[in-house]
């Protein structure tokens, strides 16, 4: 058992290295394309990087399938195309919003200084967005190396298993050694990984707090064709795969299938109705997205308060134990939790879902708060505003759109979560994620592709609002 247990630690490893190496190497020249050149449908595609932010795992491994055909999807190949189709977009908007924040003062006495081209990115770009990329590293290592639904469906041996569904596997089989023991080492590679984060980590010095206006060169075949030529290979590896779906999807099976969605008859597979699973789903996202943004915000306004390190210390674990517990893991504890009943079946899962989630949202709504200057609340109450006046209509409103943001990004996640979900399942009633396992097991395809539509749809619609939002802020 300690040998499986080794295998997969260090399988799990290699596969996370590469797939995170991977991501950021390919995500680099995307973010500097974007950066410098205008062309038509520059901003559709950074929207669209945002699908892929919040598109299930489940469904990105069953979009490999699809594309690359069960043959050359299953194992260490799939599983590692499947984590670029994720992340290559991820990394490239968050490294793209940290290009929006240059102090183009730099840029321009480097030009004045004749460094241009190569030499401007590696002397002067590369070392302003080198602290976002060592982060983008690590979280992205975490995720790879804790990933849950693609392993289970794209894998195919015991190298392709990771520690979150060895501690899945360890739980239900009653192995409570092994279940403490991978929970252990998890927790060691975790606790690594954040003190190597905290010691490579260098603040930026040159961000401007305003988003900069930046002068871009029009994309031509002259100065932009291999630039061209790896975006559409990008497109390829990462949008590629969705098209497949769609196109599969297409079939009156699965359509008769979505129909059938809307007459509200019992599913005899899942022996509820599906407009029921899709209901549960989106009230659960809903209900604990609201409460994942107040747990963010207070966790935001206590932190303003810290003076001491031992506070500050302590304050920061709280703020990544989400990652130290794993999805698996919180959703052990809240079966417990659940067995006692300590909780109903609805607040259960609503708890869950918040405790996953508002690491994710803080950092969205603490990089809002960070840039926000207090002088601004300084001048209004010059110009004879009250405190509590100024707060409410210059604080705020300057923070919304992080709590908007914040809300869309922990809906797409609670709507998509997996890990928990597989060890809540009948606890939590039944969610689209957790269907789509069901109708998978059956072998009812038609089925997997048309709920997995209808994900996918949610998706876009979550994305569609987080990017109105986004525009109307720089707007």
């Amino acid at each position: 058992m300690n040998y499986e247990i080794l295998i997969v630690f260090l399988f799990a490893f290699i596969q996370a290295i590469v797939s995170t190496g991977l991501s950021i190497l390919l995500a680099l020249p995307l973010a500097h394309f974007f950066y410098k050149f205008e062309f038509y449908g520059r901003k559709f595609f950074i929207a669209l990087a945002l699908i892929f932010c919040i598109i299930p795992t489940k469904l990105a491994a069953i979009c490999i399938s699809i594309f690359y055909g069960n043959s050359f999807a299953m194992g260490f190949t799939g599983i590692i195309l499947a984590h670029l189709m994720l992340n290559i977009a991820f990394a490239f908007y968050i490294i793209n919003l940290t290009y929006q924040k240059f102090d183009l003062t730099l840029l321009w006495l480097a030009s004045e200084a004749g460094a241009k081209g190569w030499r401007c990115y590696i002397d002067i770009i590369f070392p302003l967005i080198k602290p976002t990329v060592i982060s983008i590293f690590f979280l992205l290592f975490l995720l790879h190396f804790a990933s849950f639904s693609i392993p289970i469906i794209l894998g195919s041996s015991i190298t392709h298993t990771t520690p979150e569904i060895y501690l899945y596997n360890c739980y239900f089989s009653g192995e409570n050694l092994s279940v403490l023991i991978v929970w252990a080492l998890r927790l060691l590679v975790i606790l690594l990984v954040f003190f190597l984060n905290n010691k490579f980590y260098i603040k930026e010095l040159s961000f401007s707090s305003s988003q900069s206006i930046v002068k871009r060169e029009k994309l031509s075949l002259n100065n932009g064709l291999l630039y061209f030529i790896y975006c559409v290979f990008i497109l390829i590896i990462t949008v590629g795969p969705l098209i497949a779906l769609i196109l599969k999807a297409c079939d009156k099976k699965v359509l008769a299938f979505i129909l059938s969605v809307f007459s509200y008859s019992c599913d005899p597979v899942l022996g509820i109705c599906v407009s029921r699973v899709i209901l549960n789903s989106i009230v659960l996202a809903f209900a604990s997205s609201i409460g994942t943004v107040f747990v963010a915000i207070f966790i935001c306004f206590f932190e303003l308060k810290l003076r001491t390190k031992i506070f500050k210390n302590i304050f920061g674990l709280i703020t990544v134990l989400p990652f130290i517990i794993g999805s698996v893991g919180v959703g052990i504890i809240f079966s417990y939790l659940h067995y006692c009943k300590l909780f109903l079946v609805f607040f259960t899962g609503f708890l869950a879902h918040v405790f996953l989630n508002y690491a994710f949202a803080y950092r969205i709504i603490r990089a809002q708060v960070i840039l926000y200057h207090k002088d601004l609340t300084k001048s209004a109450q010059a110009l004879g505003a009250s405190y509590k006046k100024a707060v409410i209509t210059v604080a705020i409103p300057f923070v919304f759109p992080a709590f908007i943001r914040a809300f869309c990004m922990s809906f797409g996640l609670s709507l998509t979560e997996v890990g928990a979900g597989a060890i809540l399942n009948g606890k939590i009633g039944l969610t689209i994620p957790m269907a789509i396992k069901i109708y998978r097991q059956a072998g009812c395809h038609e089925a997997v592709l048309g709920l997995s539509l209808i994900l996918l749809s949610l998706a876009f619609l979550v994305t569609y609002f987080l990017s109105g939002i986004d525009e109307n802020q720089k707007k």
